[in-house]
């Protein structure tokens, strides 16, 4: 026997009611985003944790957030990414803020906060909890002015070398060297009677191999290692390292994150705890063979006297450019970095 339902207008509005309001109240699973973040690195432990990063935020958005990381320069150069988020040209991208002062002053600062924390663990507190956060909240209004949003921070192990084809054996030996260096580093350099210039990271084994420079400052021992920059040059400095940590920028374009479900950004922002985390392991298993496997290449390692070390770092705070500090969100940054650095005993108190 067939039974037969027979469908009134009314009835067939108020399902198609109802199922509007089920539809609505679901999660919108429809909508992927499709996105080919950069680096300033071609290779190393920073470059190896983007892919991780990426494979984490696919895994755990279900597949709504696809990350295809690109060469540098592949889509525009370095020294252009922040602008191509901001403009949408890339949805996201992972930035050394230090390519950008120019443009943002607060970048001056935010890849190394003055060289005053000595760990990761020390420039995470600093930048996300000490005065309650302030620092972090700062550089997340400053990004927005440059229409991208400042998801977090990647923290990682910079150890800052000087590498060079010319012995660099304490302070008095910097004065006359060509250097390839930036930000704060540059500066103090510069201000020890070196010569400085900037290129980006994957330009220097061709500035050093054909002479363009003496010696660089760049990242750790395994980064080194990892980009042939062993192969043309002869003294390593181990100790002192101009930086300790340091952070990437995880920035995404501002009314693309403004247009995220709110688990899709928890889950962003849960990648760069998942990236610095496999920076840091990743770095105390790599660093030390880096530098057992130079000295096997005949790398001379040097290491400072603890006066020429303490004469290098004191340098940091007295050599930032007089123009930062017209910028009023750069200015709180280093007032709070230097009442942070005074407490910690870094810096003195003047």
């Amino acid at each position: 026997m067939k039974v037969r339902i027979r469908f009134t207008r009314g009835m067939i509005v108020a399902l198609m009611g109802a199922f509007l309001i089920v539809a609505s109240s679901m999660p919108a699973f429809s909508k992927t985003y499709r996105w080919q973040p950069s680096s300033w690195l071609p290779s190393g432990i920073s470059w190896d944790s983007i892919a991780y990063m990426s494979d984490y935020v696919k895994r755990m958005s279900n597949g709504r957030i696809l990350m295809k990381p690109s060469a540098p320069g592949a889509i525009v150069p370095v020294a252009e990414q922040l602008d191509a988020v901001g403009m949408g040209v890339m949805q996201a991208t992972f930035i050394w803020p230090g390519y950008f002062p120019g443009q943002l002053p607060i970048a001056f600062t935010h890849g190394d906060c003055m060289a005053a924390p000595k760990t990761i663990a020390e420039m995470r507190q600093l930048y996300e909890q000490y005065e309650g956060g302030r620092i972090m909240e700062l550089m997340r209004q400053e990004y927005a002015k440059h229409g991208v949003h400042l998801v977090g921070n990647v923290y990682w192990t910079l150890d800052n070398l000087m590498i060079s084809k010319k012995p660099i054996n304490g302070i008095d030996d910097i004065k006359g060297l060509k250097f390839r260096s930036s930000e704060l580093i540059a500066l103090q350099l510069a201000k020890l009677g070196a010569g400085t210039i900037w290129t980006p990271g994957d330009e220097i084994y061709t500035m050093l191999s054909t002479g363009g420079v003496d010696a660089i400052t760049f990242s750790h021992a395994a980064d080194m290692v990892d980009m042939g920059f062993h192969e043309v040059t002869k003294y390593w400095v181990k100790y002192p390292t101009a930086v300790g940590p340091a952070a990437d920028a995880f920035i995404v374009n501002l009314e693309t994150w403004n247009s995220l479900p709110d688990d899709l950004k928890a889950i962003l922002e849960a990648a760069c705890e998942i990236g610095s985390a496999r920076n840091k392991f990743e770095a105390e298993l790599t660093i030390q063979k880096a530098w057992d496997f130079v000295e096997k290449k005949g790398i001379e390692i040097v290491e400072w006297s603890e006066e020429d070390a303490n004469k290098l770092s004191a340098l940091a705070s007295e050599v930032v450019p007089e123009k930062y500090f017209k910028d009023a969100a750069f200015k709180e940054i280093f007032d709070i970095t230097k009442k942070w650095a005074v407490e910690k005993g870094y810096w003195q108190a003047k």
